[in-house]
């Protein structure tokens, strides 16, 4: 942490010393930028770098925030910012790299008088960059900013042709406040909420709410922080477009020279999340092959596209790689040639000058369920418009909102007559066709049993069969919950159901899946994936003890005071007797190894270790499925 203000001039040395470093810096220019990889959320290529500042390594304001906090305690915050900027795009047009930069400008700055208005554009031709490759990152959000000035100040770069994100949302009421002002065409959510959130059900909520309210105001969500798979994992499942962070690669002075090595990385992440197939059905098969049109092509043209082609509603606008920079709505374009002076002011116009820039961007293996969300979140006449379908980022169709809709209704409909009526969770049929897929999965040499022997032989450094992923088939009851619901009611036994359907849902990561059988029995999959057999088994004991440890947590307001203090309390047996039952306790059966389980064998174990489990202190038994009955 840094000294405060206060306690800087309260020694007086510290503060001569920075400002004389200070000024040395920017005198002698010695600040450099290393960039950071964002990439899409198939962990499958590179979207954009950001492009962050060190100062000389060899000074005391080698570090980014020592380095800002000094300008901004000299009265120099506006000088750095411009040098960092500078900087960042200099180096950048050095590389040949074709993502889009994110360039971090405070917004302070901005509206500071010393700001030279025009700077990024003029710095932009001076390196021979467009606006359209460059993302403003708002960031250091500040109390007390002008809000009606700074939405001024972003529209005048929006106007330009400049994306604008939002830094570190979540961290506090200034970028909450900020963000409602800007409407931004990125939000990249605070490290914070990232860091644990597949073991955080509240982080997973305050995440769920913030990338809802991003895609309902047409913005991106970048999850900023991953270290982790099981971060990654549970962030793509919320609905995160885009992930940054050291899982991916850290910030590099020389990106390009690492490219190869991101690259390789990259596609060995992909890998891993192809073995875990998609809850539902992807997207990309309702992409509808309409050929985009190049972002150099002017406006005239397009409109004689249109004009040929009626039955076009839309058109992607696309760069020299085939990836989507924005898209064309028929009545807009052709409303904005119907104005009077409309083709003189329009028609020679470039494509780009007048498109969508921040359409709804959706890769083609994102479920129809997740798609669907996105869609109905956005605002006003957006949800009717066509959006763009992407495979590793490039260009590969359309899709109607009215086709996904009337997919998503369909499939409703069908899960509604065989979900159970208390719970809404997918009832028997859903959880037996699951268990097939889980099998046949298992199958193809994915697992804890059979297949492993190889990967436990080449070692941990091997990204070979030892980290592929395999499925775990739980079944879950409660104990003493008949005698709990007798000596309680229907209506608290109703809730300590609901109470334990919130819990498993919650700790849903993607591919897994819960149904609800019936009464307090419930079934979940898991897809594990960790590298080792004993690690495997290691995460899914956790997992196992987090589920039991949530679900005593969420029901303990249904218990009075005396039979918490008690441990449990007095009800009736099968038999009549009056006795003592212990506090209702989540017992689980899990089995890994189901290569070559049939699903009644499945069933089968489930029924001859539900005992064990129950008569268990832990309350839960984890066995291969084809292991005898001891």
């Amino acid at each position: 942490m840094l000294p405060s203000p206060s306690l800087q001039a309260a020694h007086g040395q510290p503060v001569v010393e920075s400002r004389h470093a200070l000024e040395a810096l920017l005198r002698l220019r010695q600040v450099s930028m290393h960039f950071q990889p964002i990439v899409s959320s198939n962990g499958r290529e590179v979207f954009a770098y950001e492009a962050l500042a060190r100062g000389s390594a060899a000074g005391p304001l080698a570090s980014p925030l020592t380095m800002f906090s000094a300008a901004r305690e000299h009265g120099r915050l506006v000088e750095l910012d411009s040098l960092c900027r500078e900087r960042a795009l200099e180096q950048w047009s050095t590389l040949g790299l074709t993502e889009r930069l994110f360039i971090n400008v405070s917004p302070d700055v901005l509206l500071d008088g010393a700001h030279s208005p025009g700077l990024t554009r003029r710095l932009l031709r001076r390196f021979g960059l467009r606006p359209h490759q460059v993302v403003i990152e708002l960031t250091e959000q500040t109390p007390g900013l002008d809000s009606a000035l700074m939405r001024e100040a972003v529209s005048h770069y929006q106007s330009m042709g400049f994306a604008i994100a939002l830094d570190d949302l979540g961290e506090g009421y200034a970028s909450l406040k900020l963000w409602s002002s800007v409407q931004p065409d990125f939000v990249k959510i605070d490290r914070h909420f990232i860091s644990g959130i597949h073991a955080d059900p509240l982080k997973r909520r305050f995440v769920r709410s913030i990338i809802d309210i991003a895609h309902g105001s047409g913005s991106q969500v970048i999850a900023e922080g991953i270290e982790h798979e099981a971060e990654m994992e549970c962030v793509r499942q919320l609905g995160a477009d885009y992930l940054q962070g050291w899982l991916f690669a850290p910030a590099e002075a020389d990106p390009l020279g690492q490219r190869a090595a991101l690259d390789r990385h990259l596609r060995q992440l992909s890998r891993r999340l192809q073995q875990r197939p998609p809850p539902g059905r992807s997207i990309g098969s309702l992409a509808r092959a309409v050929t985009p049109v190049q972002q150099g092509v002017t406006v005239n043209e397009v409109a004689q596209r249109l004009h040929a082609e009626q039955e076009v509603m839309s058109l992607a606008v696309v760069d020299e790689q085939q990836r989507p920079v924005g898209l064309i709505i028929r009545h807009r374009l052709l409303g904005l040639l119907s104005q009077r002076f409309g083709p003189e002011l329009h028609a020679r116009r470039l494509i780009h000058e007048v498109m969508q820039s921040s359409p709804l961007r959706v890769e083609a293996d994102e479920t129809l369920e997740r798609v669907s969300a996105k869609v109905t979140g956005r605002e006003g006449s957006d949800r009717d418009e066509d959006f763009i379908i992407t495979r590793g980022g490039r260009y590969q169709g359309l899709g109607r909102t009215l086709d996904l809709l009337r997919i998503i209704t369909e499939l409703q409909v069908a899960s509604a007559e065989e979900a159970n009526p208390l719970t809404r969770l997918p009832g028997n049929g859903p959880i037996e066709r699951q268990l097939l897929e889980c099998v046949a999965g298992a199958g193809l040499g994915a697992g804890l049993g059979a297949g492993l022997g190889a990967g436990l032989r080449e070692g941990l450094g091997e990204d070979s069969s030892a980290r592929s992923a395999e499925w775990v088939a739980i079944y879950l009851d409660l104990d003493n919950f008949k005698p709990f619901n007798d000596r309680f009611g229907h209506a608290q036994g109703d809730r300590m159901l609901l109470a334990l359907a919130t819990v498993l849902r919650d700790a849903l990561q993607e591919g897994d899946f819960l149904g609800h059988v019936g009464g307090d029995d419930f079934v979940m999959t898991l897809c594990m994936t960790e590298s080792h057999r004993a690690l495997r088994l290691t995460a899914l004991e956790q997992r196992l003890a987090g589920l039991q440890s949530a679900f005593q947590h969420a029901v303990a307001s249904l218990y009075p005071a005396d039979v918490l203090a008690a441990g449990g309390f007095q009800g009736h047996d099968r038999f009549g007797t009056t006795r003592f039952f212990p506090l209702t306790r989540l017992s689980l059966v899990a089995l890994h190894g189901l290569a070559g389980c049939e699903t009644t064998r499945i069933a089968a174990r489930w029924s001859e270790l539900k005992s064990e489990a129950k008569a268990r202190d832990s309350g839960r038994v984890i066995e291969a499925c084809a292991s005898p009955v001891q």
